[in-house]
């Protein structure tokens, strides 16, 4: 039996890789560190994408990555609307992925337990 893809993966996972390079090469830019996109969101009707990133490198606060992403969120999709043909283009938003830093976290108490 075939897998099936909704429209939603596939436009989640085309605007993934449309936006990975230029939300790093922000990172790289600003100071922020590595930022990496971990995953997009995408609503079932397509007007809102919430793109999910992580930094590493850099000992910077939530709210300054954020910030940085946000002042570029009109480009971003501008690069969208351009790359991807589609009637209605979603909205992007951004939110840090802490996930990463919660299983080093994991890991770390985990290696410090007494046996």
């Amino acid at each position: 039996m075939p897998r099936e893809f909704p429209r939603k993966v596939r436009v989640a996972e085309s605007i993934k890789r449309l936006l990975a390079e230029p939300i790093a090469q922000v990172g790289r830019d600003a100071g922020l560190g590595m930022l990496t996109v971990t995953d997009v969101d995408v609503a079932s009707d397509l007007s809102n994408a919430t793109v999910y990133v992580s930094a590493f490198g850099a000992q910077v606060s939530n709210e300054r990555i954020l910030d940085a992403l946000r002042d570029l969120r009109g480009d971003m999709r501008q690069r969208i609307a351009r790359e991807l043909r589609m009637k209605k283009i979603p909205t992007v938003h951004f939110a840090v992925d802490e996930s990463i830093a919660t299983g080093a976290r994991i890991s770390e108490l985990l290696a410090k337990r007494p046996d």
